[in-house]
C-alpha cells in the first residue's frame, strides 16, 4: 500500500467515478483502475460496488475512507516530523479529538492561550475514540481527547472527568423551565426526543435512564452528533438529551440548556501515547483544557485523581 494508492482511492470516492477521478488526477483511466485493484488486493476486500459508469463505496470502503484519510495525513506529515525530530526543532502541536471535545472544548481552550505562548502551528483532527488512540500510537497526534471507555495498550489516560448530560430545549419554553431549575425526563422527554445513535456508548446510558424513569417518548430522532441534535432542537422544537461539552460549547441561539434531575454522566479524558506527555506545551494545553472545562461546564468533576488509571463507564 502506497501513498499514491490512498490518494487515488480518496479521489475516486469523492468523484464517484473512475473516469472523473482520472481526469482530476491527470492520469489515465486504466492506471487509476489498476491502482484500485492493487489496493483492494492488498486489503483483501472490495472498496467499491460498480453499476455502469458510476461506482459507490461498499460498507468496507466507507469504513476504510476515514482510515485512508488518517494514513494519508500521516504519510504527508512524515518528512516534516522526521526533520523536526532530527534537528530538535519545534513540531506542530497535533491534536486528535472526538467530535464533541474537538468542537465543544478545543476552540475555547485555545482562545484562553495567549497568542505569544501558543505553538506556531496547531493541527486538529476529529475522529472516533479508537481512531484517536491510533493517531496517538502512530505519532499522527501528540494529544488525544476522547470519551470513555478507551483502554488501549500504549495510550495513557492523563486526566479523566465526568459531567452530567443536559436537556436542550427550544427557547420558547424558558418560562416553563426557568434557568437553574433541574428538569426531569418525565417533564421533557414524553413527546419528541433527540438522542444519539450509538447504542454502545452514550445512547445506551440515555436508554437506561429513560427506562428507569418509565418514560417512553412518542417520537424519536437519533443523530450521530450532538451538534446535529442541537440543530434539531432549534428547528423542530424537540427536546434533546445531549452530552454537556458540545451543549455548553456550541449551543446555538434559540436553544436553552437545563440540568437533569436524573444523573446520566458523560465520561471523557485527555490522553497521550506512553512517554509522550512530558512536553511542556502538552501539559500547558492539558491545563488550559481543564481550566476551560471548569469554567464552561457546570458540575464537571475529576473522574479519578490518579493519572494512567483505566476507567470503564
Amino acid at each position: 500500500m502506497h501513498q499514491r494508492d490512498l490518494a487515488t482511492f480518496l479521489r475516486v470516492a469523492e468523484a464517484g467515478s473512475v473516469t472523473l477521478a482520472a481526469e482530476m488526477l491527470g492520469r489515465s483511466q486504466p492506471s487509476v483502475s489498476r491502482c484500485l485493484q492493487d489496493l483492494e488486493a492488498s486489503l483483501g476486500f472490495s472498496l467499491f460496488e460498480r453499476a455502469g459508469r458510476r461506482i459507490s463505496l461498499t460498507a468496507e470502503g466507507v469504513a476504510f475512507e476515514e482510515e485512508a484519510r488518517r494514513l494519508l495525513a500521516l504519510f504527508e506529515d512524515l518528512p516534516a516530523r522526521t526533520l523536526a525530530r532530527a534537528k530538535g526543532t519545534a513540531r506542530p502541536m497535533s491534536i486528535s479529538a472526538t467530535y464533541a471535545l474537538g468542537t465543544g472544548l478545543v476552540p475555547h481552550a485555545l482562545a484562553r492561550w495567549p497568542e505569544a505562548d501558543r505553538p506556531k502551528e496547531i493541527r486538529l483532527m476529529q475522529a472516533a475514540p479508537n481512531a484517536v488512540a491510533q493517531d496517538l500510537l502512530s505519532g499522527n497526534a501528540r494529544i488525544g481527547l476522547a470519551s470513555l471507555p478507551l483502554d488501549v495498550p500504549g495510550v495513557n489516560a492523563e486526566r479523566l472527568f465526568r459531567a452530567p448530560l443536559v436537556a436542550a430545549l427550544p427557547e420558547a419554553r424558558t418560562d416553563e423551565f426557568p434557568e437553574g431549575v433541574a428538569v426531569s425526563l418525565a417533564q421533557v422527554a414524553s413527546d419528541t426526543v433527540v438522542t444519539m445513535l450509538d447504542q454502545t456508548r452514550l445512547q445506551g446510558r440515555i436508554r437506561q435512564a429513560l427506562d428507569a424513569a418509565n418514560v417512553h417518548p412518542a417520537r424519536a430522532i437519533r443523530a450521530n452528533s450532538s451538534v446535529s441534535a442541537l440543530q434539531f432542537v432549534r428547528l423542530t422544537g424537540a427536546t434533546a438529551i445531549v452530552e454537556p461539552i458540545t451543549a455548553y460549547g456550541t449551543a446555538p441561539r434559540g436553544v436553552i440548556l437545563r440540568p437533569l434531575v436524573e444523573t446520566v454522566d458523560f465520561t471523557f479524558g485527555f490522553f497521550a501515547a506512553e512517554g509522550a506527555a512530558t512536553a511542556r506545551d502538552t501539559q500547558d494545553f492539558f491545563d488550559l483544557c481543564e481550566e476551560t472545562l471548569f469554567a464552561l461546564v457546570p458540575q464537571v468533576r475529576p473522574l479519578d485523581g490518579s493519572p494512567h488509571s483505566k476507567i470503564r463507564d
